[in-house]
């Protein structure tokens, strides 16, 4: 009886240190649920630990880092590459693709929707937003003229993922300072790290669709 409790104590332990994961639907509008612009939600606040599982929808869509003043203009961050969902896909399919990034922070971080070129109208995430820089004030940025880039070398990665066959995932997708996320073709599920601009490690893992009856690794 002891060392059952030792042993259920244990894994209580052991659960309680695994983060939370935020499930972001990229290309779902909040409001409505249904395929559309931005990201769904468009605020969270993970804690250190806590795992943004980007979730890309119908179309194609992209989760890139940026800037509080430029929202939509990549800043040498993270950036998922571009990846095409089949539009004859349910919103909520199963075995949508996800890219999981784990905070190491509370800081604020910002990101934006750059393929699916539609920042402007509000398809940007701000995660942990403060009193000063506020999320409200993040869209209200994004509507106003991009400043210039202070970082040009964006990724151009592209997947795709849906329809009659299986779903493809090839490249690397490079972060600054020659970091880079390991992205492997038919699936299969590799970790790795990169790096957010402002400092803070991230590991990366990717689930790629196999059509409508797919499933995440």
């Amino acid at each position: 009886m002891q060392l059952l409790t030792a042993v259920l104590l244990g894994l209580s332990t052991s659960t309680a240190v695994l983060g939370a994961e935020y499930r972001v639907g990229v290309g779902k509008d909040e409001t409505t649920g249904r395929k559309g612009k931005g990201f769904d939600p468009s605020v969270i606040h993970p804690i250190a630990g806590d795992v943004i599982a980007f979730e890309f929808r119908s179309g194609a869509h992209s989760a890139v880092q940026s800037e509080f003043d430029n929202p939509c203009v990549y800043n040498g961050g993270f950036n998922s590459g571009v990846f095409t969902v089949a539009d004859d896909l349910h919103v909520d399919a199963p075995g949508l693709p996800i890219v999981r990034v784990t905070v190491n922070s509370t800081e604020p971080l910002w990101f934006f929707d750059e393929a699916g070129g539609l920042c402007h109208q509000g398809a940007v995430l701000a995660v942990n937003p403060t009193s000063q820089q506020t999320d409200v004030q993040f869209k209200l940025n994004a509507a106003q003229p991009p400043k210039p880039a202070s970082y040009t070398n964006s990724p151009s990665h592209s997947k795709t993922a849906g329809g009659e066959g299986p779903s493809q995932a090839v490249e690397d997708v490079v972060t600054e300072e020659g970091a880079a996320v390991a992205v492997r073709p038919l699936g299969v599920g590799v970790q790795g790290e990169g790096r957010l601009s402002a400092g803070f490690k991230i590991c990366v893992g990717l689930g790629v669709a196999y059509g409508f009856y797919g499933l995440v690794l």
